[in-house]
């Protein structure tokens, strides 16, 4: 129990700051248009900083071979929950659009927006680095994958603007340095590590907006958004878990960020995809307010499990 709670006050700090970005819009302190500047800020600019900033680290052979197979794992991860979002939308006999809607809010988590800074919480730099060669794999199928499902297939081929924007080059150039033992100059270092420190606090601020945008009783009837939540926030998690548990052998850091990152609600940006798009946006909307809601209880949990079971 005191292991719970100590996890939970973790985590539950991260939360504080949605709060204030629930209290904020609902003052109107802030609105629409203030999110589109501060998901702007935090896009080009303060998340590349902390990617760049977190990779640059003194890392050992180990780690870079951790960071590799996190990636793949990443990439193995996201198939396999797109390949069952698949099977439950036939399931359910959604119809073509509201099926890959289900399928793109499902599968896709929040890994940078809220990934980042939970495994900033709870694992430090090297969790961030971990945490960003997880999100080099999953934004490549986001953008592929997530974007195809968003056209209704009626376009053809990635869109490698989006694939290759200022933070999937953010992690490679981290990367890179990381790979080749370069460390940034102290003048550059320090600016850049304060810059890319703001985006914890900024990104849920905008986490708290959203929530306080969509009213629960918008998606409150729809037994569809019960059924992505619980496969984004419990399912996910639970078989991450119970795979990284028959890995006994593999890094404890690498097999807990694994299942924290599979714990993430649906991802932030999925709206403005599906709109952009034409995918069915109410749909996705209100999956990503609802996982985002309902993952304020689940994170800790998982937190909780990730620690005693796997760190310990």
């Amino acid at each position: 129990m005191r292991e719970l709670l100590s996890v939970g006050a973790q985590v539950g700090s991260l939360f504080f700051y949605v709060a204030l970005g629930f209290l904020g819009r609902r003052q109107q302190i802030l609105n629409a248009r203030g999110d589109k500047v501060v998901s702007d800020i935090i896009f080009y600019f303060t998340m590349p900083a902390l990617t760049v900033t977190s990779m640059n680290l003194k890392v050992s052979g180990t780690e870079l071979i951790n960071a590799w197979l996190i990636l793949a794992a990443s990439l193995v991860l996201v198939v396999f929950s797109y390949a069952l979002t698949v099977l439950v939308a036939a399931w359910l006999r959604l119809p073509p659009r509201a099926g890959y809607a289900f399928q793109f809010t499902t599968a896709f988590g929040n890994v940078a927006y809220l990934g980042f800074p939970v495994a900033y919480i709870l694992f430090g730099r090297l969790g961030v680095f971990y945490a960003a060669m997880y999100a080099l794999g999953h934004n490549l199928l986001f953008w592929t994958l997530g974007v195809w499902l968003m056209q209704d297939h009626e376009h053809q081929g990635p869109v490698w603007r989006q694939v290759f924007n200022i933070n999937v080059l953010a992690i490679i150039l981290g990367f890179a340095l990381a790979l080749l033992h370069w460390q940034i100059p102290e003048l550059l270092f320090h600016p850049l590590d304060s810059l890319g420190q703001a985006t914890v606090p900024l990104a849920l601020l905008l986490v708290g907006s959203m929530l306080a945008e969509s009213p629960v009783r918008t998606w409150a009837g729809n037994k569809n958004v019960y059924l992505m939540t619980a496969i984004r926030l419990i399912i996910f998690p639970a078989l991450a878990f119970l795979a990284m548990l028959l890995l006994p052998g593999w890094d404890k850091t690498a097999r807990a960020l694994i299942v924290m990152q599979m714990a993430m609600p649906a991802a932030a940006i999925a709206p403005a995809v599906a709109r952009k798009y034409n995918g069915d946006y109410n749909l996705i909307s209100e999956g990503v307010v609802a996982t985002t809601l309902i993952s304020l209880l689940t994170i800790p949990f998982w937190s909780w499990l990730a620690n005693y079971q796997i760190m310990t």
